[in-house]
């Protein structure tokens, strides 16, 4: 039996509009936009495809753009406590396909590389993508669009980690929505909340669901799809 391995056209949506879309050659070091070529001689393995922005998206990457240069020092040793507590909690586990949302800087993917086949990692800061780049993880790619606006296919990943992406309030139900559509049965989901401490489980966050507070405004929430998805 031929096993197929995935890839990123595989995972990406062809019916969605990319206009403007970057592709980067680790043999030539291309950046790819539309149907011209523009030499840029970074040499990376990864690649960084585009996806249209809402303006409120747009608004926040101008902010994480601007953040971009200074984010590790500010913000990297506090993440990073969080990326152990997720690893710890997928232990041994090995995916075919995971997915990072709002990867930021591509730390968490770096310390899950050997975890996982292939991985995508999405944000809507452009810069803080470059920088996720720049690590050279091995099977992984980058798409820059908006967590509310998955470019991905249904039934397309086996884990999905989302770390101080999310908050609790009327769009939680349609994030949890369409993480439920890209993953295929039995995934794994581990992601962060922003919500009032103190709080119980919004109402819309599926079914059985282990939970841990990670810091005073933050609740982690470890899910199995299995028994979620209709």
């Amino acid at each position: 039996m031929t096993v197929q391995f995935a890839t990123i056209a595989t995972i990406i949506l062809a019916s969605r509009a990319f206009t403007s879309s970057e592709r980067a050659s680790s043999s030539l070091g291309e950046t790819k936009t539309g149907t011209q070529v523009t030499p840029e001689r970074f040499n990376s393995p990864s690649a960084i495809y585009q996806h249209d922005l809402e303006k409120d998206d747009r608004q926040v990457a101008e902010w994480y753009n601007t953040l971009s240069g200074s984010y590790e020092e500010l913000y990297g040793e506090e993440q990073s406590r969080k990326y152990e507590t997720v690893l710890g909690f997928l232990g041994n586990r090995h995916f075919r396909v995971l997915i990072d949302l709002g990867c930021g800087t591509g730390t968490f993917l770096e310390k899950a590389s050997e975890m996982y086949d292939y991985a995508i990692g999405i944000d809507l800061s452009a810069k803080m993508l470059r920088i996720a780049r720049k690590r050279k993880t091995a099977n992984t790619d980058y798409v820059l669009a908006s967590s509310s606006s998955l470019p991905l296919k249904n039934s397309s990943s086996d884990c999905i980690v989302s770390i101080s992406t999310a908050k609790a309030g009327s769009n939680l139900s349609g994030f949890i929505a369409d993480l439920k559509r890209i993953s295929r049965e039995d995934s794994l989901l581990a992601f962060t909340l922003f919500q009032q401490p103190g709080l119980p489980n919004p109402e819309s966050l599926p079914k059985p669901a282990r939970s841990t507070t990670i810091s005073d405004r933050e609740t982690l929430y470890f899910l199995r799809l299995a028994s979620c998805l209709e």
